[in-house]
C-alpha cells in the first residue's frame, strides 16, 4: 500500500518529471561561464537567502540536471554539462591526496563525454566547453576561483546560460539515458510488478532516496527496496528480482519520496529524529502538523463543528513516519484514511485534551507542549512521538497507555507543576484506558463532575477542599509558605490511606481556628469534607484506598484540579455579583473567594 500510494503521488503531482525520466531537479550552487573560444569568464553563484529555523542561510537554487542511467558507486559514469566538482574540474583544493588519481580519471571521463556530445550535436555551447578543456590554464583559473568549494558540490558549465537548459544538450542526454538504461533494465529480467500488477521488465536496482541525512541516513542516499546482500535473496533471484517492480513504477515511488522529503515542499515535519511526510490524493489545503503545533481557536472550532463523517469522501490522506539506518530507509509508521475521518479524529483529540480552568486562557493544547509535558527538554523518545501523532490522527483505535500517563503524572507530584498540557494529557490517557478496559467506568469530564464516584477522583477533590480550608483559616494573615497540597500531594495521590488521616487531623485544627473567625465558612467547608469522606467510604468500601494505580493517580490529579477550578470559577462569580455585574452563584463561600 505504501509504495502504491507513493506511485500515485508521482502520477498526480510529478507527472512532468515522470514524463522526462532522464532529468531531475537538484541544487546547483555554481556555474562556470566560458566564452566561445574556451576562455574562463568567471563563476556565477546560484544561491538565495532562506530562513532555516531562526537563521538565514544561503541555499543553492534548483536546476534540472541529467539523471544517471546507472549506479555510480563503481566505474566511470559522468553526466553531461553538470556534475560533481571532481568530474567538472578534476583534482583541486577539494581533493585529498589519496583521491587525486580517482578525481583525475573522472575528470577525463567528463571531458570525453563533453567532446563526444559536442561532436554529435554541433551545439555551440558544448563546443565552447570543449575548447575550454583544451586550454589547461583556463581550467586552472576555474579551479582557483572555486578553491573554497566543498567536496561533492555540483558545478554546471555555462555559455550564455547553463548548458543543461539548451535543447540540443537535453535531447542528446535523453538518447544517451535511454540506451544505457535499457541495458540496465535488460539485466533485471521480467516479472509481475508489485505496484502495477503488470507483467514486464523488472528494474534490477532502484534509485537512491535523498534528504534523510538528518534522520540517520547516508548523505549519498538510502534505499527503500534493496537486496544487495546474499541473506536478503531467495531462490537464486538477484537484486530486486526478489521484490519485482517495473522501471517506471520504481522511478515513480523514488521521485515521490524525494519530493516529499524536500524541506521547502511543506509536506515534511521532523520531530525527534523521525521525518513525517504527508499528502492528499487530491490537492486540498490541509496540514495536520500545522494544526497540531499551532492550533488556533478558529481551527479547533472548525474541527469540533464537524457534525458527521458519513457519506463518500473521495479524498484520501496519507502519512509515513520515516528515518534512515545507514544506507536503508526505515518506515516506522504508515497511515492511510479518508480526510473526513482524520479531521473527526483530530476534533476528538482536541476535545479530549480540554481541562476546565486552563484552556480558556491558554488556547488549545499544542503538540510541542505535550512533548514538554512528558520530557524535561521537550524531546521524548521517537516512540512516544509516534504514539501522540497516531492518537491525534487515528483516534481512540490507537489509545494512549500507561507509559505516557506515567510520564505526564511525574511532574504533577511537585507543587506548582500543573498546566493545560499535562492535565489534558492525563485526562486523555485515563479515558483511553477506561475505553480499552471495557468495564463501563464513567469517563473523566472536562470540568468538575459531582456524579463521578471513583474513590481516586473523590480523594483528589477532598485534598483541594483541605487546601481551601487552610487558605480560609489564614485569611487576612500571613499565608503559610507551604500548603497542605505542597506537603501531602505526592503521598495522597499514591497512598491515600497514609496521607488523609494526617490531613484530617490538620483540618480539625484549621476548622477550630476558622470557627472563631467566621462560623458560616467553617460549617460549609466541614460539610463538604464530610460529604466527600462519606462518598469515598461508600465507593471504596473502606475509609480510604490503600494505594492508587497509575490510572487512579490520573483520576486523583483531575479531581484535585477540577475542584480547584470550580472554586476559582465561583470566586469570580461572587466578585462579579458584589460589583453588580451578575447574579451571585448559590453556594459561593468566603473560602472560595480566598482561593482566587
Amino acid at each position: 500500500m505504501f509504495v502504491q500510494a507513493l506511485a500515485e503521488y508521482a502520477d498526480q503531482y510529478l507527472a512532468e518529471q515522470l514524463g522526462d525520466e532522464a532529468w531531475e531537479e537538484k541544487p546547483v550552487p555554481w556555474l562556470v561561464e566560458v566564452s566561445a573560444d574556451g576562455a574562463f569568464l568567471g563563476v556565477v553563484s546560484r544561491t538565495e537567502e532562506k530562513r532555516r529555523g531562526k537563521k538565514m542561510v544561503a541555499v543553492p537554487q534548483q536546476l534540472a540536471v541529467p539523471r544517471s542511467p546507472v549506479n555510480r558507486n563503481s566505474g566511470l559514469h559522468p553526466l553531461l554539462a553538470v556534475d560533481d566538482i571532481k568530474y567538472v574540474l578534476g583534482p583541486g583544493a577539494w581533493t585529498a591526496d589519496k583521491d587525486r588519481q580517482n578525481h583525475a580519471e573522472r575528470h577525463q571521463a567528463f571531458i570525453a563525454l563533453t567532446k563526444e556530445a559536442a561532436k554529435i550535436t554541433g551545439d555551440e555551447g558544448l563546443l565552447a566547453c570543449s575548447r575550454f578543456y583544451e586550454r589547461a590554464e583556463e581550467v586552472e583559473k576555474a579551479r582557483s576561483a572555486l578553491k573554497e568549494a566543498a567536496p561533492g558540490v555540483l558545478v554546471a558549465l555555462a555559455h550564455g546560460g547553463a548548458l543543461v537548459q539548451r535543447e540540443a544538450v537535453r535531447r542528446y542526454w535523453r538518447d544517451h539515458y535511454a540506451g544505457k538504461y535499457s541495458e540496465r533494465v535488460d539485466a533485471g529480467g521480467t516479472g509481475e510488478c508489485l505496484i502495477s500488477g503488470k507483467i514486464g521488465p523488472i528494474a534490477p536496482t532502484h534509485e537512491k532516496i535523498k534528504g534523510t541525512a538528518s534522520l540517520g541516513g547516508q548523505a549519498s542516499g538510502v534505499s527503500l527496496m534493496s537486496f544487495d546482500k546474499e541473506a536478503f535473496r531467495s531462490y537464486g533471484w538477484e537484486q530486486n528480482q526478489n521484490g519485482p517492480v517495473s522501471p517506471d513504477r520504481a522511478m515513480a515511488y523514488v521521485l515521490a519520496l524525494n519530493d516529499l522529503l524536500k524541506v521547502d515542499r511543506g509536506r515534511r515535519k521532523d520531530i525527534a529524529g523521525i521525518g513525517f511526510v504527508y499528502w492528499l490524493r487530491r490537492p486540498e489545503e490541509f496540514d495536520p502538523f500545522k494544526i497540531l503545533e499551532q492550533a488556533s481557536e478558529e481551527q479547533v472550532s472548525a474541527l469540533l463543528s464537524l457534525q458527521s463523517i458519513s457519506g463518500i469522501d473521495a479524498n484520501q490522506f496519507y502519512m509515513a513516519g520515516i528515518s534512515g539506518n545507514g544506507g536503508r530507509l526505515r518506515v516506522r509508521y504508515w497511515l492511510a484514511d479518508t480526510l473526513a475521518q482524520i479531521k473527526s479524529n483530530m476534533a476528538d483529540w482536541f476535545s479530549g485534551l480540554r481541562v476546565a480552568g486552563f484552556n480558556d486562557s491558554a488556547g488549545p493544547v499544542r503538540l510541542w507542549q505535550l512533548c514538554q509535558a512528558i520530557h524535561r527538554d521537550g524531546e521524548p523518545p521517537p516512540g512516544r512521538i509516534i504514539e501522540l501523532v497516531r492518537r491525534a490522527l487515528e483516534g481512540v483505535k490507537q489509545p494512549l497507555g500507561y507509559a505516557i500517563l506515567g510520564a505526564a503524572l511525574r511532574p504533577l507530584r511537585r507543587a506548582g507543576s500543573s498546566n493545560a498540557a499535562r492535565l489534558g494529557l492525563v485526562r486523555l490517557c485515563v479515558n483511553d484506558i477506561i475505553h480499552v478496559s471495557g468495564k463501563g467506568d464513567k469517563p473523566m469530564t472536562e470540568s468538575l463532575d459531582t456524579g463521578q464516584q471513583h474513590p481516586a477522583y473523590l480523594c483528589g477533590r477532598l485534598l483541594a477542599i483541605f487546601e481551601s480550608l487552610q487558605f480560609a483559616t489564614f485569611r487576612g494573615e500571613s499565608q503559610p509558605n507551604v500548603t497542605v497540597a505542597d506537603r501531602y500531594y505526592s503521598l495522597a495521590s499514591t497512598y491515600p490511606a497514609l496521607a488523609f488521616p494526617k490531613l484530617e487531623n490538620l483540618s480539625r485544627k484549621h476548622l477550630g481556628k476558622l470557627r472563631r473567625k467566621t462560623g458560616g465558612a467553617a460549617t460549609r467547608l466541614e460539610q463538604q469534607i464530610q460529604e466527600l469522606s462519606a462518598q469515598i467510604a461508600g465507593a471504596a468500601g473502606y475509609r480510604y484506598p490503600a494505594i492508587l494505580s497509575l490510572d487512579g493517580q490520573g483520576r486523583f490529579a483531575l479531581g484535585y484540579h477540577h475542584q480547584k477550578a470550580e472554586g476559582f470559577a465561583q470566586a469570580r462569580l461572587a466578585k462579579a455579583a458584589k460589583a453588580g455585574e451578575g447574579p451571585e452563584r448559590v453556594g459561593t463561600t468566603e473560602t472560595e473567594e480566598v482561593a482566587e
